[in-house]
């Protein structure tokens, strides 16, 4: 229960959300998830490109990342 509150509050103050860390990179940086939505949803990206990302990652990619996919789709 702890946890789940803690979470609610990291949308709520995103100064309590920890660092993540990209899994295509390895960067860390903060997640831009509110209760508004998230800066990723911004991005546009094929739906093959999110099933590609689906299958290979569990986490999120960082904004730098993921702009980069969506650049490499479009060409």
């Amino acid at each position: 229960m702890k946890t789940e509150l803690r979470k609610l509050a990291g949308l709520v103050l995103p100064v309590l959300r920890k660092p993540s860390v990209c899994e295509a990179c390895g960067s860390e940086f903060s997640c831009g998830a509110s209760l508004k939505g998230c800066w990723c949803s911004e991005i546009k990206l094929t739906d093959e490109t999110r099933a590609e990302l689906k299958a290979s990652y569990r986490g999120c990619l960082c904004r730098e990342c993921l702009e980069r996919l969506a650049v490499d789709n479009t060409h």
